[in-house]
């Protein structure tokens, strides 16, 4: 039976268009002779896009500025009326063509209109939640977001939008099992909820030309490099990771840091670093387009993934720790993050540590110190991504879990 799957995404379409893994997974499905559709905001233009990505048909809404983008109001009204574009897209692509899923990732208002399209359609919604409901609210917390009281109203509303779209939904893909378990415990039901954790596209490849360039521009060669991957808010608490830097280097001398990405922490990291006295050898390259990443980690020795153990933090599915080990990286992982323990402790792709300075700064210096046990450990890695991460893999899983959403009588329905 074939699929004909309408995503509504909360990303824009563009030139430098970041597309999640997971996204990246469910779109997969294409290759097995599924229909995919992604309904999104487009670029600056009055007249919204329709085009071909991949064998997946976009429809694009039309952004437009109706408003001076400069200020916050004039741009929350702008995103407003983007969001009212698209939700009339959305309703418009279901109209005109049929499907018979409709995918929701995380967006709350998203959510509201994939309510309406299954009550109308009579189809199945399936909705992914990638963060807990809890952290946008403690994440404005952590990081002072003035007004505080104001942006935690906001989340908190949406947070209760996104319960009530979860008990609407035939099925909710949370990131882990173990934010399955949380879902759980706040009423949404265990049989129509799967994990849908984050995944690798195996047939991404770094460039060799665009390889050695980087090399020649940040001055990477006859030195190891340490990378990390991802976002630089300031709740990601990488001054830890700075300042274990900074300690490793006291006895690697020859080490440079590679931070690849961007974020409200960036500024602060960056003064941290020259007051330890290695900004020298700490570089930022800002956020970089999605199809060069592989050639950053293949520039890298080990790749690092410490995240702070929040409560919301201790269920997420972390990314970069299996790109790195997609390219046979070792890696360096704080064991508080639920599922990087569980990975390292099957895959032995790398080494846990704590969530100190101390910790990852030890196991800096005992990987660069043992290179043969550290190339073990990226084989190692490597193998146990393919055989269990790999976006083939996790898209048959979702497959087979819509097939039987379709089938009369397999799906669960409110």
């Amino acid at each position: 039976m074939t699929l004909r799957i309408c995503m509504l995404l909360p990303i824009r379409y563009g030139p430098n268009m970041r597309v999640n893994p997971q996204i990246g997974i469910a779109s997969y499905l294409v290759n097995f002779g599924h229909e995919i559709c992604w309904v999104l905001s487009g670029e600056n233009s009055r007249t919204g896009q329709r085009i071909t990505l991949n064998g997946i048909e976009v429809h694009a809404a039309p952004y437009i500025h109706y408003f001076n983008e400069a200020s916050l109001i004039g741009k929350g009204f702008n995103r407003i009326l983007g969001m009212f574009k698209k939700a009339r897209l959305a309703l418009q692509t279901f109209k005109t063509s049929k499907y018979n899923v409709v995918f929701v990732r995380e967006d709350t208002f998203d959510g509201i209109i994939g309510t309406i399209i299954k009550r109308k359609y009579k189809i199945p919604l399936v909705y992914e939640l990638v963060d807990p409901l809890e952290q946008e609210v403690e994440g404005y917390r952590i990081e002072n977001r003035k007004p505080l009281f104001l942006w935690q109203f906001l989340a908190t509303i949406k947070a209760s939008l996104k319960r009530y779209v979860m008990k609407k939904a035939d099925l909710v893909l949370p990131t882990t099992g173990w934010f399955e378990r949380d879902l759980s415990k706040i009423g949404i039901q265990k049989s129509k909820i799967m994990p849908f954790p984050n995944g690798v596209d195996l047939t991404s490849y770094p460039d060799p030309n665009r390889v050695e360039a980087i090399r020649e521009k940040y001055h990477l060669k006859n030195c190891k490099v340490l990378l990390y991957l991802g976002v630089m808010a300031k709740m990601r608490k990488l001054e830890v990771l700075i300042e274990a830097f900074a300690r490793a280097k006291e006895t690697e001398p020859d080490i440079k840091l590679l931070l690849v990405g961007d974020g409200t922490g960036r500024n602060g990291l960056e003064k941290l670093a020259t007051k330890l006295g290695v900004r020298e050898d700490t570089i930022f390259t800002g956020q970089v387009p999605q199809a060069q990443v592989p050639d950053f980690i293949a520039v890298s020795d080990i790749g690092v993934s410490p995240v702070p153990p929040f409560s919301f933090y201790k269920v997420s599915s972390p990314i970069k720790m299996l790109e790195y080990m997609a390219m046979a990286k070792p890696v360096i992982a704080n064991e508080e993050i639920l599922e990087q323990r569980e990975i390292i402790e099957q895959s032995c792709g790398g080494i846990l540590v704590s969530f100190n300075i101390e910790a990852f700064a030890s196991a800096m210096v005992e990987m660069l110190n043992d290179r043969e046990r550290a190339k073990e450990m990226g084989r190692k890695g490597y193998e146990w991504v393919t055989k269990n991460r790999s976006f083939e893999i996790l898209a048959r899983r979702l497959e087979r879990k819509y097939l039987q959403l379709i089938m009369p009588g397999c799906g669960v329905r409110n």
